[in-house]
Formats: C-alpha cells, sequence, structure tokens
C-alpha cells in the first residue's frame, strides 16, 4: 500500500519580497512546450481583406487589455408602442375624461370602470368599433343616483336593476350614491351600420371635403379629377396625397349594385391615427427582414390572399419589393411616398397594370381593419398589397374570398398549375402528382398546399361562423387554420424507405404543433440519420423552432385538400399582347423563330369573372404548330399540367391557360394560336410570352392574324401556311423591372437590347 502523501501547505512569503521578473528561457527551454494564450477572433470574422486584416490586429491589442469585441453600432428604430399611457393604463383612444380610480373591466382594456373622488361610477369605452353593454344588480339596501343615460328599476327581490350602453370614446355616468353589494356584466358589442354611419359619417366626409377643396384648387369638376391632376397638385403644393379613384369611402368597401358579401363599415384613416406622432416618421414600406409571419388577416375574409402574400414572402429573388418599385425612379417613388402615395404593379387579366394608392385605410385607432403586419403596423407593405388588390376588383367587398393561385399569378405573372384534379387519385394512391412536386421544388417554384374550407361559405371568408366547429377545432390542434394556404418549401423522396416527405411553411404557428409522424421531437429523425441528413442537407434539425413542419405524403393528403403551383422563375423575361376573338377568331396570334434552343412558358387570359357578374369564363385552349415538310403541324397544346403540355384538344373553363415549351431552331418557324371553344363569342384576351432571355436575343416574335378559313379552328392537326397567315399589328407590353413599356407594332422590339449592341436599326 503506497504511502498517504502530505497535503501541500500554503506557502507565506517574507513582508517586503518582491518576485522576481521572469527570465528568458535557454536553448534547451526553447524546445519546449508552454501554454500561450492567443486572442481567438469570432469564426464570422476571419480576415478576407486588408479591412478584415486591420480587425484581427485590433482584435488582437483588444484581447491583452481583455476588452471584447462588440459588434458595431446600427441606427435602429425604438421599439412600437401602442398608445401613451394615462393614469397608469395604456388607452387607444384619448382615455376618460373624468379622474378617479381606473380599474380595466377587461384583460385586454376595452373598457374601464371609473370610480371618481366622490364616490361615483363611471364607464368608459376605449374602442371605436365595439359598444359596451354593462348590467348591474346592486342589493337591496343600495341608495343610488342613477346616470342620465341609465335605466334602472327595482326588482321584485328589491334589489335594483342598472343597464347602460357606452359608445366609442364615451365616459358615461352609471350610479351615484350608497352601494350595498353588486353583481355585474358587460359585453363588446360591434356597432351596427345605423351606429357606425353616425360615428364614422365625420371621418369620410372631412376626406370627401379634401378632395372637393382639390378639384376646386385645380380648376376642374370633382368628377373630372385624375389621378395625375391630384398628384401633380399634391407634389406642388405639399398636400398629402388623397385617391379620387379608389376614394377612401364606403363605396370603395362594398358596392350595393355589385356586391354581395357585405362587410361592416368603418371608417378610412391614415397612420397618424393607430401610430403614435412621436413614431410616424419611422412608417416604412418595409423594414430589413421580410417574413410570412409578419402577415395577419383582418376581419373581412382574405385568408387566402394573407395566404398567397405570405407564401410570397418564401419566393426567391426579390419578387415583393418588384411590385411595389415605381415606374420612374426611387428618386421619384422617396418624394411621393412622403406624400402618403405608393405605386404597386401587378398583373390584371394578363396584362401588368402600375397602380397607385393613397395611404388612407380601413381602420381604426388599433390599426388597419384587413390585412397587416400584426407585429409592428409600421411596415405598410401588406396592407397596401392587400389594398392595391381590392382597388383592381373594385371593392374589399370584392375578395372577401377567394383561391391563392390566383393572386400568386397576379402579383408573379407566372402561371399555376391547380392540383384538386389529381388529389382524389393522389389519395388513392396515384403517385403522379407527388412526382411532379418533386420537380417543381427541385426547380424552385413556389408551391402551396391549402386547408379545406368548414362547409360554412366560400375559400377564406373568416367573417362567417364555422359550420362545422369539430372540423376547426381538429386544425386547430394541429397548429393550422381553415382555409389558408400554407407554403412547401421542400420536397424528399426516400426509394429505399418507399418514404415521401414535404416540408411546410406554417406563418402563424411555430411547426411544434404538429404532433404526427416526423414532428419535430419524433424518435424517427434519430432513427433514419440519411432522411435527417438529406432534410437538413443546407443546415438545421428537426426541432429548431423555425415556423416549419415535415409530414408524410400520405398525411398530408388526408389535412389538406388541395393547393397548386406558382411557375415562378428568376430570371425571366415577361411579354404581353392584347388581342380579340372576333366571332372565336383570334386576331393576334405569334410566329416565333429561334437560332437557339429557348424555353418559354406561354400564358392566354381572359377577363377576370370576379369583377363583372354578367361575365361567364370561356373555355380556352392555347396550341403551338412547328414546321414540318411543307406544312405547320400541331406539337403542343396546353392542358392540367403546365410543364407537361400534350397535343389533346382540351378546352378549359378558367381565368388562364397555360404551358411551358421549348422553341427549336431546326423547327422553326412556330405558330403560337390560342383558341376559343364557343366560335360565336367575341372578347378580349391577353397572351404572354415569359420566356428565358431577351426576345431578340437569338428569338423573334412576330404578330400574326390567322385565316377564319385555316384548318386550325376546324380542329385538324396541321396546316398550311400559304394564304392563312398575314402580319398584322398589336399592342404590346415589356415588363421592366419599373414601368412596363407599353408599345404598338408587328413584331416585339425590345429597346434595352440598344445597350449590349444587338438590337439592329
Amino acid at each position: 500500500m503506497p504511502a498517504a502523501t502530505a497535503e501541500p501547505q500554503p506557502f507565506e512569503f517574507p513582508p517586503g519580497y518582491v518576485m522576481p521578473l521572469p527570465t528568458r528561457p535557454s536553448k534547451m527551454d526553447e524546445d519546449t512546450l508552454h501554454p500561450v494564450r492567443v486572442p481567438t477572433p469570432l469564426p464570422d470574422l476571419l480576415p478576407r481583406s486588408m479591412k478584415d486584416i486591420q480587425k484581427m490586429r485590433n482584435l488582437q491589442s483588444d484581447g491583452d487589455t481583455a476588452k471584447k469585441y462588440v459588434p458595431p453600432r446600427r441606427d435602429l428604430p425604438p421599439p412600437y408602442k401602442d398608445r401613451t399611457k394615462r393614469m397608469g393604463h395604456t388607452y387607444q383612444l384619448n382615455g376618460p375624461s373624468v379622474e378617479g380610480d381606473v380599474t380595466p373591466v377587461f384583460e385586454n382594456g376595452l373598457l374601464f370602470k371609473v370610480v371618481t373622488p366622490d364616490g361615483s361610477w363611471y364607464y368608459y369605452n376605449d374602442t371605436d368599433k365595439y359598444e359596451m353593454h354593462v348590467k348591474f344588480t346592486f342589493g337591496a339596501k343600495s341608495d343610488l343616483q342613477p346616470g342620465e343615460k341609465v335605466d334602472m328599476y327595482v326588482m321584485s327581490t328589491s334589489e335594483l336593476s342598472a343597464s347602460l350602453v357606452v359608445f366609442p370614446g364615451e365616459t358615461t355616468k352609471l350610479v351615484a350614491g350608497k352601494i350595498n353589494g353588486f353583481k355585474c356584466s358587460a359585453k363588446a358589442v360591434p356597432l351596427n351600420d345605423d351606429k357606425r354611419d353616425i360615428l364614422y359619417g365625420e371621418v369620410n366626409d372631412r376626406i370627401a371635403d379634401d378632395l372637393m377643396v382639390m378639384a376646386q384648387a385645380i380648376g376642374v369638376r370633382e368628377d373630372d379629377l385624375t389621378e395625375e391632376k391630384v398628384l401633380a397638385y399634391c407634389e406642388e403644393n405639399e398636400k398629402p396625397y388623397i385617391d379620387c379613384d379608389f376614394r377612401p369611402c364606403d363605396y370603395s368597401l362594398y358596392r350595393a349594385d355589385v356586391d354581395t358579401y357585405l362587410p361592416r363599415f368603418i371608417p378610412w384613416h391614415r397612420p397618424s391615427t393607430w401610430i403614435p406622432e412621436e413614431q410616424l416618421k419611422e412608417v416604412r414600406l418595409f423594414r430589413r427582414d421580410i417574413l410570412p409571419s409578419q402577415v395577419t388577416h383582418g376581419s373581412i375574409g382574405d385568408t387566402y390572399l394573407v395566404s398567397a402574400i405570405a407564401a410570397l414572402t418564401d419566393a426567391s429573388g426579390d419578387r415583393l419589393h418588384d411590385l411595389f418599385r415605381h415606374p420612374v425612379s426611387a428618386a421619384n417613388g422617396k418624394i411621393e411616398r412622403a406624400l402618403g402615395a405608393y405605386w404597386v404593379t401587378i398583373n390584371f387579366n394578363g396584362w401588368w397594370l402600375p397602380v397607385l394608392l393613397d395611404d388612407f385605410l380601413p381602420a381604426t385607432r388599433d390599426g388597419p381593419e384587413f390585412a397587416r403586419c400584426a407585429v409592428d403596423i409600421r411596415r405598410m407593405w401588406v396592407a397596401l398589397l392587400e389594398k392595391t388588390y381590392a382597388k383592381v376588383h373594385g371593392s374589399y367587398a370584392n375578395i372577401a374570398s377567394g383561391d391563392p393561385l390566383e393572386p400568386l399569378s397576379e402579383f408573379t405573372g407566372f402561371p399555376v398549375t391547380r392540383y384538386e384534379s389529381f388529389w382524389e387519385d393522389a389519395q388513392g394512391g396515384d403517385d403522379m402528382l407527388f412526382q411532379e412536386m418533386l420537380s417543381y421544388n427541385r426547380m424552385g417554384h413556389l408551391q402551396v398546399l391549402c386547408t379545406p374550407s368548414d362547409g360554412g361559405e366560400a375559400f377564406g371568408n373568416a367573417n362567417v361562423v364555422s359550420a362545422n366547429p369539430e372540423l376547426e377545432a381538429t386544425y386547430e390542434k394541429m397548429g393550422l387554420l381553415l382555409h389558408h394556404g400554407y407554403a412547401v418549401l421542400q420536397t424528399e423522396y426516400f426509394e429505399d424507405l418507399d418514404l415521401r416527405l414535404l416540408r411546410v411553411r406554417n406563418p402563424w404557428g411555430n411547426g411544434s404543433e404538429w404532433t404526427g409522424a416526423w414532428s419535430k421531437d419524433d424518435k424517427r429523425w434519430s432513427k433514419y440519420p440519411s432522411v435527417r441528413n438529406a432534410c437538413y442537407r443546407h443546415g438545421g434539425s428537426p426541432t429548431d423552432a423555425d415556423r416549419t413542419f415535415w409530414v408524410e405524403w400520405s398525411d398530408a393528403l388526408k389535412i389538406f385538400s388541395g393547393g397548386g403551383c406558382c411557375h415562378l422563375r428568376t430570371p425571366w423575361f415577361d411579354y404581353r399582347a392584347r388581342g380579340e376573338f372576333a366571332q372565336g377568331i383570334p386576331t393576334v396570334s405569334f410566329e416565333v423563330n429561334v437560332s437557339a434552343p429557348t424555353e418559354a412558358y406561354i400564358t392566354l387570359s381572359q377577363e377576370d369573372e370576379r369583377d363583372d357578374p354578367s361575365l361567364e369564363y370561356h373555355a380556352l385552349l392555347l396550341s403551338v404548330f412547328r414546321h414540318s415538310g411543307k406544312k405547320e403541324k400541331l406539337d403542343a397544346t396546353s392542358n392540367s399540367l403546365v410543364e407537361k403540355p400534350d397535343r389533346q384538344l382540351k378546352f378549359n373553363f378558367s381565368r388562364d391557360v397555360a404551358m411551358k415549351y421549348t422553341f427549336l431552331p431546326e423547327h422553326s418557324p412556330y405558330f403560337v394560336i390560342p383558341r376559343i371553344h364557343d366560335p360565336s363569342v367575341t372578347k378580349p384576351y391577353v397572351m404572354g410570352l415569359l420566356c428565358d432571355t431577351y426576345v431578340g436575343n437569338g428569338i423573334k416574335v412576330e404578330f400574326k392574324r390567322v385565316d377564319r378559313n385555316c384548318r386550325v379552328f376546324a380542329n385538324m392537326p396541321s396546316f398550311v401556311q400559304v394564304g392563312m397567315m398575314e402580319d398584322t399589328a398589336a399592342e404590346y407590353q415589356i415588363r421592366t423591372p419599373r414601368q412596363p413599356i407599353e408599345c404598338i407594332g408587328e413584331e416585339i422590339v425590345d429597346e434595352r437590347l440598344r445597350e449590349f449592341g444587338i438590337l439592329e436599326e
């Protein structure tokens, strides 16, 4: 047994002892290893330039002095505050008109009781869209004097019953006197239209008066005002801009002669109404990152539109900023935004349309009533994008329900494929749809899956009471909302496991609500590391709180009721041409010649039936003929799958039909001919050509008018070009990052090619 060692004893230095300086090591000692402290930079500061090297030197110096690295200071806005505080409480409006001891009736405020120093009870309504119904039962021995607006009577039990209605912003007296016990109840009741008209009419009347004053100053009748005249006047006189085409008034909310859905009438306000004065300078279109979780739906049935907007935030490129680019310049945009004027460019009926807006929104002092950026309502882009959609479609009521794929197409200009027609087959075991989704994911397309409606109303109407509360509760447990769309970020197929997985974005949850197979804490992630590695090949882990969740395809088919794909590509080049079906015969077709293989999406659009109750969609078809021998032979037609055209003549009753097609030099010329099934119809249409290069760069596009006697219109698979094609002029459009360029000519001429020295004179 080894001998025990004595514990070391502390050594005491004698008084006045001075520790000698360390001596330089001998040559022998230099070969031995010594621990050395070296300040280590943060991983993201590894030197890549002389500037970074200087930072490293500073870090070395700072390390010697124990100074820690602090990231550079940035200019950041103050945090958003709803309202200033008075009497220890936060109010949305002006607060009670009497002083006293204040108590909130509801946890979130809204209604406050105020007891004044003389013992009187008052109630203050801090909302501008509810009337508060207050009811009390006081003890039999109470000695009370009711307020002027109180209904009070003696009950059979000798108790006193008192009821009071407090309107928005009012402070109303309930009782004064001796109180001997009480029971009470209070509820918030939405204002009816008559009371709303009384309360809000004055606000909207002031806006109308301002427009009338502008008309007088400009020197025109109010009905003759134009956006251009009003904007010029406002710029010259530094006046806030008011939209004279989509006026801040009840008619822009609901058109009694057109709309079927009736929203509640609310006033129109600028941001200064709901944002404190000291923070008005922080109002922005965008602020730093744009995230799906910033998008919140409102009290109108705009869930489908909000779903599309949230999905668009996941799109590659700069799509959202592109929508808001000023048609002329960023400098002009800054000047006009200071006046409350904004531009948004969207695709309407197939044609790119720059839309001018003011910053009036249907709103209360809580903020915008409809879609908005709830995390910070100083960010305006969500509410203004919805307002743009309402303006082009005539009113907010007219966009109260819909399909998220439609706004996705209108915001991007790209065609969509709908999954509903394949959903039942997929539920039965057909793998075609999932394989298509795999392909779309690889190409970077934007995919959305939709939860079902509850059966109470058309998709997206959030104001309708649920017709199926059990179904709604089931989806809530999964963290999902009915009649919403969810972006599909990733699709994976593991052949050895016969496993199909989807990664779904849930902007309105954190992703952990899903508790089925492959949920965040599912043991399968540990059991199958190859699956985990493939699903997180770009980083991250299943447990990340990233507002996404993985779901097996078999479960997705049960949870969702359909969806679709927006075939978004970046960067592609967008061209449009207008034509008309004259008794079924198109006035404009394309002749396409290429010198190299050229990919393109071809679209055909008719007017949206949403905007005119008398309109009905007619069955449309796109056909492509290529040169073969002495004839032009049918090579492709549009169908339900945009990426996979075929040769069948399947006319489709929808607003848009489209196909992807690759033009080859050896088969030029090509003829792209739009078709309508009813030969008696006369109606306008727009053809789109979205290709992988500029028109004029190895691709020539000319406009042709096809003779009505051409065999094409007899559904023949080929025709002879001689005598069947005539040159024609058409109105066409070139989508640029700013103002769409509109031209008239017999072929598409893109002036942007001049800077490359390609465009022929």
